[in-house]
């Protein structure tokens, strides 16, 4: 049975094709007065809304409202008609509303300890906190704290009036006309002029710091960041880039940033990374960092990300769901464009093959669904790596198939037309039509209306006779008439001699290289190109275009040639994992040169996981030589490889790292990989580094993922310990993914993990609930079902029920799975490692040539 026979459907049991509402009136504007109550978990509120009917009499109005306690509703002073029923309220207009005509209406009402939406951040004697609130929005949780039409397609005016404390600050969307204290209160006033969907409305109060961190853009637009006292140094680190972000953006977009000012406010316990609420992005506090973090760890990526959004998700909006990918596969694809402008090209490749890679890796282990798609429960469940990664992708390779210039022509034609509109694809397929002339409907209807991806082989073959090349691309994807090959174009260069150095940041063809350019489109493709002299370097698809799982079956030769010559990143690092697989002398001595004078961390990176992955003894020795690496990136990337390897010297190498590592990461990566090597000395020290505290609980969780794979039972308490509600959300989200790996190490012994973790399934910290979730799949224990079941039907968040509901199922799947099979897999990792161990005594046999 193939991979794609083995994947489960992305819709659960119970979803159906879903589309927008109808609309009868067009909301103009909401004004929303709120005196948030921190301490007692409430909001009063009283929420104003002006909307026009459109072409018919309107007699009642049905908002979206969830346990709002409604007091009254009045509209031109007189007390309207209401009730609530099944999260909806439903206002009668009396008089009616005629077709083109305006009213207002206002909504007084109480939030009470809501359920999700608005979020009251309080200090405990276990937990000390700065109390603060904040919302959030996205989806479909705006209802929870106002009164609304609660769908993207619906876009509107804002404004607020926010009354806290005196001394304590509130940050809503637009420009901030006005704050004003008034004897013990302090009373803020903003308004949003340019329209916005009501799932990008932010509320955010408490005793917040501002740093003001000068202007930008062509409208000298002020930019603040907000963060809760002692973080004003970690904050400056995040976010001091993002001035610099919005000229960049304005440059490839060709559209001045819209809103009168950009904010960032960082908050506690943000259930995602960020929020790209309309000109206040709301981020979570766990991206401020301290100077050792800063090492090795940067906020540039959510900062760029959640800026993109002013323009791609909030100027231009979804129409629905499932055109998300044009909010998030955009705002994934402009990080990349950030990390272009401020590090190189090198890095903006690296990072979109890291998207891709991510993306592949959800398509093998869960599901595979199109880009765009609208069946689903809940909206939440589309933001996936389909929508973010792989739409990121898609924009490379639409990139790469128009070029550049075209690219962002296209884009700033798509972002000038469609501003303050909902957007759809086909909008985004008529500005690239209108910019450039081409026709790309087949590229959208293969890649983003279709599902999948080629898994491509590349092979290479010289013929000296007729002195011609030949290019072998083969797809090993089911191929059948339902699913025909992908159609795609790749550029080839062939070079005769390898360079001598190894050229960065390059996207032109090298000098003297022949560039030809392929059009596949069927299962086995040949493509032959006539040269002058056997190449010694083949260039498949520089700039790694092509959303696809791409192996290369080259030779050690062609390999280990692209290895030290070919500038693409993405090649070099095909060509490790090629080398790696082969196991060759020639190929072990080209690796190990790599670890030497390689100039790009991330290839090294890829490379040492390929290294890890083949527990051959060459391959320790070439990690064991680098784990004193220059950079942290690689360090992690070599510790976490030697978690393979369980010897002495490895444990003693992981043990430098971690007491010496400058890096939080590589002494984390240390950590885990210690515990797999199963040296006596490893309970003692990671039970003593569990109890630290780093930032995040980065090392410490590193400790807890190692004590599981210790395999002793000693190390139970430890870890159970670790996910206590005192200590680090990353710290307890590692616990719970470490009850899970201990309790299969310890059949015997694994009653109280479970315990534990089936505690963490409810856990109030959504983030530790779904790690919790995800854990008890990996388990494959029927004793999680009953839990999972619950919340997969009556979880709060949407991401709950969706990883509920996915684990139940993978776990009735494995009831019925024979147990021979679940012991296979180790058997074959021994026979891999002995087989290796017999090629390499073969080979010492063998007298160089």
């Amino acid at each position: 049975m193939n991979l794609s026979e083995q994947r489960r459907a992305f819709a659960l049991p119970g979803a159906a094709p879903r589309y927008g509402p109808d609309k009868i009136v067009d909301v103009k504007h909401i004004d929303l007065h709120l005196v948030p109550d921190i301490e007692a978990s409430a909001l009063e509120a009283r929420c104003t809304t002006t909307v026009r009917a459109l072409d018919e009499t309107v007699e009642q109005l049905v908002l979206d409202a969830v346990d709002l306690d409604v007091r009254e509703v009045e509209r031109d002073g007189r007390s309207q008609s209401w009730s609530q029923r099944n999260e909806h309220l439903e206002i009668r207009l009396d008089p009616a509303l005629r077709p083109g005509e305006e009213t207002s209406f206002t909504v007084v009402y109480r939030v009470d300890h809501p359920r999700h939406g608005l979020f009251f951040i309080h200090s405990t004697a276990l937990v000390p906190r700065t109390p603060h609130l904040w919302t959030q929005c996205q989806d479909e949780y705006a209802r929870y704290w106002f009164p609304c039409f609660d769908y993207p397609h619906e876009k509107q005016t804002t404004s607020a009036t926010i009354v806290v404390p005196k001394g304590q600050f509130a940050l809503a969307n637009g420009e901030l006309l006005e704050r004003r204290n008034e004897g013990e209160r302090t009373i803020f006033r903003y308004r949003q002029d340019i329209p916005h969907s009501t799932y990008l409305v932010t509320l955010v109060a408490g005793p917040f710091v501002e740093i003001a961190q000068g202007t930008a853009g062509k409208h000298d637009v002020s930019v603040f960041a907000y963060v809760l006292p002692g973080r004003e140094a970690d904050a400056q680190r995040a976010f001091g880039n993002t001035p610099r972000m919005i000229e960049f953006f304005e440059r490839c977009i060709g559209t001045p940033y819209p809103y009168a000012r950009y904010s960032q406010v960082a908050v506690s316990d943000f259930i995602f990374g960020g929020m790209e609420n309309t000109s206040a992005t709301t981020q979570t506090d766990r991206t401020l960092h301290d100077e050792t973090a800063h090492l090795d760890f940067s906020s540039d990526p959510l900062v760029a990300h959640e800026l993109a959004h002013q323009w791609f998700g909030d100027l231009l909006t979804c129409r629905d769901w499932s055109q998300a990918w044009l909010n998030e596969g955009f705002a994934t694809y402009f990080e990349c464009l950030w990390r272009e402008e401020n590090l190189g090209w090198d890095e903006y490749v690296y990072d979109v093959f890291d998207s891709l890679e991510r993306y592949l890796e959800e398509d093998r282990r869960r599901y595979r669904r199109p880009i765009v798609y609208n069946r689903y429960r809940d909206p939440i469940e589309l933001f996936d790596r389909h929508l973010y990664q792989k739409g990121g992708a898609v924009l490379h390779m639409l990139r790469g198939a128009l070029g550049s210039a075209r690219f962002f022509r296209s884009i700033a034609r798509y972002v000038a037309q469609n501003a303050q509109r909902n957007v759809e694809t086909i909008d985004l397929i008529r500005a690239i039509e209108e910019a450039t002339g081409r026709n790309m409907r087949g590229f959208f209807d293969q890649w983003v209306f279709g599902s999948g991806h080629p898994e491509v082989e590349y092979r290479v073959a010289w013929d000296g006779q007729r002195k011609v090349a030949t290019l072998t691309v083969d797809q090993k994807q089911s191929i059948d008439a339902e699913r025909p090959a992908v159609v795609f174009d790749i550029e080839v260069g062939f070079l005769d001699e390898v360079p001598e150095r190894l050229t960065r940041d390059r996207r032109e063809p090298l000098p003297k290289e022949r560039r030809v350019k392929a059009h596949i489109e069927r299962a086995h493709e040949t493509i032959a190109v006539a040269l002058e002299r056997e190449p010694k370097l083949v260039r498949i698809d520089p700039g790694a275009y092509l959303v696809g799982n791409v192996t290369y079956r080259l030779g050690a030769d062609l390999a280990a040639a692209a290895l030290r010559g070919d500038p693409d990143v993405v090649a070099r690092i095909r060509a490790a994992r090629e080398l790696a697989r082969d196991g060759s002398r020639q190929a072990r001595e080209a690796l190990a040169h790599a670890f030497k004078h390689e100039p790009f961390w991330g290839v090294l990176d890829m490379a040492a996981r390929a290294l890890g992955e083949t527990r051959a003894p060459w391959a320790h020795d070439i990690l064991l030589g680098a784990v004193t690496h220059e950079h942290p990136k690689v360090r992690r990337a070599v510790a976490a490889a030697l978690g393979a390897f369980r010897n002495e010297r490895t444990a003693e190498a992981l043990l430098s790292r971690i007491e010496n590592d400058a890096s939080y990461f590589v002494r984390s990566a240390a950590c885990t990989s210690l515990g797999k090597t199963r040296t006596p000395r490893a309970l003692d020290v990671l039970a003593s580094v569990v109890t630290r505290s780093t930032w995040n609980g980065v090392v410490e969780a590193g400790a807890a993922q190692g004590l599981a794979e210790l395999a002793d039972p000693r190390a139970i308490a430890p870890i159970i310990g670790a996910a206590s509600p005192e200590r680090d959300e990353g710290l307890r989200c590692a616990a719970a993914l470490a009850m899970a790996r201990a309790g299969q190490l310890l059949e015997h012994e694994r009653m109280p993990l479970y315990d534990a973790l089936d505690r963490l399934l409810d856990d109030p910290m959504l983030l530790v609930s779904l790690v919790a979730i995800d854990a008890a799949a990996a388990t494959e224990d029927s004793r999680f079902l009953a839990s999972l079941d619950r919340l997969a039907q009556s979880a709060a968040d949407g991401r709950a029920r969706r990883h509920a509901a996915e684990a139940a199922m993978r776990i009735r799947e494995a009831r019925s799975v024979p147990s021979a099979v679940t012991t296979l897999r180790s058997d074959l990792d021994d026979l891999r490692e002995q087989q290796q161990r017999l090629r390499e005594s073969l080979e010492a046999l063998t007298p160089r040539a």
